[in-house]
């Protein structure tokens, strides 16, 4: 059980926080430890003693390959006989050090307990609500962005923009993304800001009308689609179809399933793109 404060006052886009918030320096540092202790011994038999006393020729090899890699000037093994891991901290910026801990990430995973510590990286950088999760690149785990760079900047352009359909997008996203997710909340939102950003368009004498009545309004009006050279330029309404389908928690009896916290960060990123097309008109009938 993780305990919740009762009320936040926060800013809708205040949700995801780059680099290394205050509240994620200690538990991060300590989660960099035990990743070290992951490299430093042999199997679930051996006792814990201090950092890199078991395998320190291991240990000494992965902070060289970090030196290589990142062409260090001042190599981490003097960090860590002048004071340890704290040594390694003190001497990267923010940035490094998300560095460093990607590349601990890389190279725990194939250890006894990888998954374990994995695992963990993954609930805390979530509970700080840090723009960066553990996922996959280049063919193994790592960090990456929660929301890429450019979407986000979408997302806030939308949110910004004082319309009542960026409002909604804004409770979506802070739904997904904040201090207290709650991805029925959020997908329900995402939905209606799509709603909000283009009934009027859609079905502008239909002021009860919901994204399946628009999808099914799109499909039966010729000539819904983006401004792009393409027979697939009608995906919008692919789009705004797949996540109405998809909200299975509006159904009730058996039907009824609340969303996964995954389906509701991809219902939110749906959203983005047909407000912002809506809004802009960007997403029009054409001949």
């Amino acid at each position: 059980m993780t305990w919740r404060p009762r009320s936040v006052a926060l800013d809708a886009w205040d949700a995801l926080h780059p680099g290394v918030p205050t509240w994620l320096e200690a538990p991060l540092f300590d989660w960099a430890n035990f990743a070290l202790l992951s490299l430093a011994i042999t199997a679930p038999t051996a006792v814990y003693r201090p950092m890199l006393l078991e395998r320190p020729n291991k240990v000494a090899r992965v902070l060289q390959e970090f030196d290589l890699a990142t062409r260090r000037a001042l190599p981490l093994q003097v960090s860590v006989d002048r004071d340890g891991l704290r040594g390694i901290r003190g001497d990267l910026t923010d940035d490094e050090w998300l560095d460093f801990i990607d590349f601990l990430v890389y190279h725990i995973d194939a250890e006894w307990l990888g998954d374990q510590r994995i695992d963990e990286l993954s609930v805390l950088l979530a509970r700080a609500g840090s723009e960066w999760s553990v996922g996959e690149h280049d063919g193994h785990r790592g960090l990456v962005q929660r929301v890429p760079e450019g979407v986000a900047v979408a997302a806030k352009a939308i949110i910004a923009n004082g319309s009542s359909a960026g409002a909604l997008l804004g409770e979506a996203w802070h739904a997904v993304y904040g201090r207290n997710p709650d991805p029925e909340e959020a997908y329900e939102k995402a939905i209606k800001a799509v709603e909000e950003a283009g009934w009027d368009k859609v079905s502008p004498k239909n002021e009860r009308t919901s994204l399946g009545t628009m999808v099914r309004d799109m499909k039966a009006q010729p000539g819904w689609a983006i401004d792009l050279p393409t027979p697939d330029a009608d995906v919008p309404i692919k789009m705004a179809d797949a996540l109405w389908v998809g909200q299975e928690s509006r159904h009730g009896g058996n039907g009824y399933r609340k969303p996964t916290a995954a389906e509701a960060e991809v219902a939110v990123l749906l959203a983005i793109p047909l407000v912002q097309w809506f809004s802009s008109g960007a997403l029009a009938r054409r001949p």
